[in-house]
């Protein structure tokens, strides 16, 4: 089956200002722009890295089934996180943590397919991925579950990411609070709805889980320019390695996971919700 030229849109831009009236995430907006507004812009950046090494995969020579079947899950995850990014500007965590899950899922199986030259694929298209089905007089696009649970097993930043997004997307007791009512305390608790004010530790999360999944895309790009392209001038590498520093940064709200006689439990550092108030913890 031929490939045909890939139609690439690689540019990424932050979210545009919200209304005047929106409720909330104004104030988000330009707080994330006040206090994260270098490190919103190293996201885009990388981002855009992308997109331009996305074109370079386009490119006649290039146009194989394997470049084609990564390109289609790079993509997903190109969108979900820059998807991810608008929501924290605008102060939506929840929405932006479930994107973030979908990121990760994208991109190891965008890696798996790169590592068995996407031998998957090809199967399921010699047996009949795409075809006519003739009695509902429709193209059939058979859905074929797959996932890259080895990948996620296997890969330290795309698995720490992937476990993490999800219980904290999922419709988990602790983890709702974390999102809808973090004021709570052992004698009350204090929900909210529609909550998009600016927090800063779970603006600090979020950004870090991008900086972290766009290095992990970097670095799959390098081990497989055969079919992204070459990485001119070290573009990417140079970035990926300001973006882990970046991330990596001990002051920054994070995730960290222990784990105990009764299973996996997460410790949130540096968690705070204005910059200038003192740093807790939150045990999940």
């Amino acid at each position: 089956m031929r490939v045909s030229p890939p139609k690439v849109f690689p540019g990424a831009t932050g979210a545009a200002k919200p209304p005047a009236d929106a409720a909330g995430s104004a104030d988000a907006f330009r707080q994330a722009g006040f206090v994260l507004g270098e490190e919103v812009e190293l996201v885009l950046a990388g981002l855009n890295l992308e997109g331009a090494a996305a074109q370079q995969a386009s490119a006649p020579a290039r146009r194989t089934q394997k470049m084609v079947s990564a390109l289609g899950l790079w993509s997903r995850s190109w969108l979900a996180r820059l998807e991810a990014l608008h929501a924290l500007q605008w102060g939506n965590y929840s929405a932006a943590a479930a994107l973030v899950r979908s990121a990760a899922d994208y991109q190891a199986s965008m890696l798996y397919l790169l590592q068995t030259g996407s031998a998957e694929w090809e199967e399921w298209l010699s047996d009949g991925g795409v075809r006519i089905a003739t009695a509902e007089h429709a193209t059939e696009f058979r859905l074929h579950a797959f996932r890259a649970g080895e990948v996620l097993a296997a890969h330290e930043t795309l698995g720490r990411i992937y476990r993490v997004s999800t219980d904290l997307s999922l419709s988990h007791f602790g983890s709702t609070l974390m999102f809808a009512g973090a004021g709570s305390a052992p004698d009350h608790i204090e929900m909210t709805f529609g909550d998009r004010d600016f927090h800063v530790g779970l603006a600090e999360l979020v950004v870090g889980w991008l900086l972290d999944l766009g290095a992990a895309l970097c670095e799959s790009l390098a081990s497989f320019e055969g079919v992204s392209g070459p990485d001119v001038e070290g573009a990417r590498a140079k970035w990926s390695e300001r973006a882990t520093k970046t991330s990596s940064s001990s002051s920054r709200c994070r995730v960290e996971t222990l784990e105990t006689d009764g299973g996996r439990r997460y410790l949130v550092v540096n968690w705070r919700r204005e910059p200038r108030s003192a740093a807790k913890r939150l045990l999940l």
